[in-house]
Order: C-alpha cells, then sequence, then structure tokens
C-alpha cells in the first residue's frame, strides 16, 4: 500500500451531483465552494448547461443551502464536514488510509474534503478538487469515470491493482474535447473526472505522469478503481515539441 504524505491546499472545490437511478446517472457541477481569506463561500452555478441539465433530472438543491441566488459564508465548511468522520474518532487513521493518506499527514480539513469527494451513500453528491493552480510536484489519487461502460471490452482481470495506466488527451473527442481517457496495455476503461480534465490537459503537456491502480473495490455490478500518481519535474521535451 502507497500512502500521500502532502497535500497542497486547494482554492476551491466544485460541488458536483449524480443523478439517481432512473435517470442519466450522470455528474453534473451545481456549486463551488472557494477559500477566500480565512473562511469558505458556497454559490451556486446556475447560468451554466451543468446546472440545467441538473434540474431537468431532478436536482432541486443542497439540503443545507436552498436559494440558489444566494451566497453562503456561515457555516460552509462545518455543514460539509459532517459529511466525513470527525478527526477525534479512533479509527480515524483507517479512513485516511482507505484513502492513502499518511496517518501523520498535515492535511486542512477543506483539502480532505476535496481529497476524499466527501460521498454519502444515498445523497449523489461529492466535492471534487479541481486542481487549479497546482503543478509538478504534485501526488494525486482519483476515481476512474465511466468504467461501467467498458465491462464489456475489458475485465476487471486486466485492471489489477499495481497495473500501470496512461492518460490520453482527446482532442477530437465530440462530447468535450478537454476529455482525457484512462488506459492499460489491455485497452481504455475510463476516464478523468470531467472537472480535474483541465488540470491534466495542462500537466501532460508540461510534465511527466507515473500512475498506477491503487485500489478496487464497490461491487462486482459498480467497482470503484481508483488511481494514485506522481506529476514528476518538467518535462524539457515536451515543452520543445
Amino acid at each position: 500500500m502507497n500512502f500521500i504524505n502532502h497535500i497542497l491546499q486547494p482554492s476551491r472545490l466544485l460541488l458536483v451531483w449524480q443523478s439517481p437511478e432512473g435517470k442519466s446517472r450522470k455528474r453534473f457541477v451545481v456549486g463551488e465552494v472557494c477559500a477566500v481569506e480565512e473562511t469558505y463561500v458556497f454559490r451556486y452555478l446556475p447560468n451554466t448547461v451543468d446546472f440545467f441539465n441538473a434540474q431537468n433530472e431532478g436536482f432541486m438543491g443542497y439540503p443545507a443551502f436552498r436559494k440558489y441566488s444566494q451566497e453562503y459564508q456561515e457555516g460552509v465548511l462545518d455543514t460539509f464536514l459532517r459529511r466525513v468522520p470527525p478527526r477525534k474518532r479512533g479509527d480515524f487513521h483507517k479512513y485516511l488510509e482507505q484513502w492513502r493518506l499518511a496517518a501523520d499527514i498535515n492535511i486542512s480539513d477543506f483539502a480532505l474534503l476535496g481529497h476524499t469527494g466527501a460521498k454519502l451513500p444515498n445523497d449523489g453528491f461529492s466535492l471534487i478538487n479541481p486542481f487549479d493552480g497546482i503543478n509538478a510536484p504534485y501526488q494525486f489519487y482519483i476515481e476512474v469515470a465511466g468504467f461501467r461502460y467498458y465491462r464489456e471490452s475489458i475485465s476487471l482481470n486486466d485492471i489489477t491493482i499495481g497495473t500501470a495506466v496512461n492518460f490520453v488527451l482527446e482532442p477530437e473527442n465530440d462530447i468535450d474535447p478537454n476529455a482525457v481517457r484512462i488506459e492499460t496495455l489491455a485497452g481504455k476503461f475510463g476516464y478523468v473526472n470531467k472537472v480535474q480534465c483541465l488540470a491534466f490537459n495542462r500537466w501532460l503537456k508540461s510534465s511527466t505522469i507515473t500512475a498506477w491502480i491503487e485500489r478496487i473495490n464497490g461491487t462486482d455490478e459498480r467497482p470503484l478503481i481508483y488511481i494514485l500518481g506522481q506529476i514528476d519535474n518538467i518535462n524539457s521535451n515536451k515543452i520543445a515539441a
């Protein structure tokens, strides 16, 4: 098992909502939490295509923040911290281990939310770090998106823990020209979360990424695949190209 020993403080996290069973099961960016000096501000993003599409699939807002037009500044961090175990729990180190964080890591509550996603079983919400302004060197731990679409062409036996993975830009992608696919020697098996694709586009053009499958859990029907990776020093050959 590998561990991350240092996490940079994010400037913002994106609130993502996944539509429920019976709908598309797509994920939509519906809001953002921004670190502003020594406080945190939450706002919805109502004038976006994602927000409009989320509403069409049943999105009705985050329960603690009902007004789409309001900017929230009181109790924002505490509200979202209810989505993760409290640090005072005796087994909190086990929670850190699950997310490949060293037990003695110095990580803020805000960074912890972004690193883990702060998911709960049934409400469809998560908090995603878009890696704004983060450059090499850096370690990341991300969930593979879209694996369920490739189950017929690639099996879990082809993507065992420790398998090396590559990230490939897809500028020709009709849905998202910033899309980044994830593949092994056995083939493509998923994508980078769309809200993190801009960062991966930047990294792939200026840095070297070494990554592998670190963890597989979930169910047989819906396995969850996590990748641990390292962005290394700037690749001069890429810059020259």
